[in-house]
């Protein structure tokens, strides 16, 4: 087996057992062969060989990445991996079209991409700072280019979630895909934070947060319990959102 392919694949086991359990079983509670998700934010393809897994040959991921490094890696993953129905996009999602400045901190380490990398200035930092100019649509413009509607969206955007969700409206409030998004505190406040579950929930959904490999209501959910990086326990930023209970 090619070593890349192995790497991916103890990455997405990693993500499975330890990174984030909870969230990669919420993905394949709800996802089915022949299904459609959307991976904004794909990074190094972590949750989208869950995706790829869930779905099948049947169905179809598309993937949004605007780091030209890693959408450059998903490039060449896809081939290796033989993912024919996958829809790789050099794109950022927003509430907008147009242009951007993608914020990439980097170090020693990571030189060329980061899991940090936002268009929303400031949230991202480092030692060094790159900057790329990257296109940017909306997810209703694309949905509606395409012909598709998304079954499940999971989002990982660093600060960027509400206007992704905005550019997406019509989607979210007809169709209701299944949501698994990162929000942080320490990146968009808590006042920003709230509006966000806030206006999901006004577009007919029902939050929980993840906490190790459960899903508990939102409405137990508590910046300082937990997203408190000084504290000993697990750090909450994942979160669920699915069609509520009329």
């Amino acid at each position: 087996m090619p070593f890349q392919k192995l790497k991916l694949r103890l990455r997405a086991r990693k993500y499975q057992r330890k990174t984030d359990p909870g969230g990669i079983a919420f993905l394949r509670q709800s996802l089915q062969p022949g299904q459609c998700a959307f991976d904004i934010g794909a990074h190094r393809a972590g949750y989208l060989y869950h995706m790829m897994e869930s779905v099948g040959a049947s169905g179809r991921v598309h993937a949004f990445e605007p780091q030209s490094a890693l959408y450059q890696y998903i490039s060449r993953i896809r081939k290796l991996m033989g993912w024919q129905n996958l829809n790789l996009n050099h794109l950022a999602l927003s509430d907008r079209t147009g242009e951007v400045t993608l914020h990439i901190p980097v170090n020693k380490v990571n030189k060329g991409s980061s899991p940090g990398a936002s268009i929303v200035e400031g949230v991202a930092s480092g030692e060094i700072a790159l900057r790329e100019t990257v296109s940017m649509d909306t997810l209703d413009r694309y949905c509606e280019r395409q012909g598709v509607v998304p079954d499940f969206i999971k989002v990982d955007v660093e600060g960027n979630e509400l206007n992704v969700f905005k550019g997406g409206e019509a989607v979210l409030r007809k169709h209701k895909p299944a949501i698994l998004v990162e929000i942080e505190e320490r990146h968009i406040g808590r006042e920003q934070m709230e509006e966000t579950f806030k206006w999901l929930e006004d577009c007919g959904y029902e939050g929980h947060f993840i906490r190790g490999h459960k899903r508990l209501p939102l409405s137990a959910f508590s910046v300082e319990e937990h997203q408190n990086t000084g504290r000993n326990g697990l750090y909450c930023n994942n979160f669920t959102f699915t069609a509520g209970r009329k």
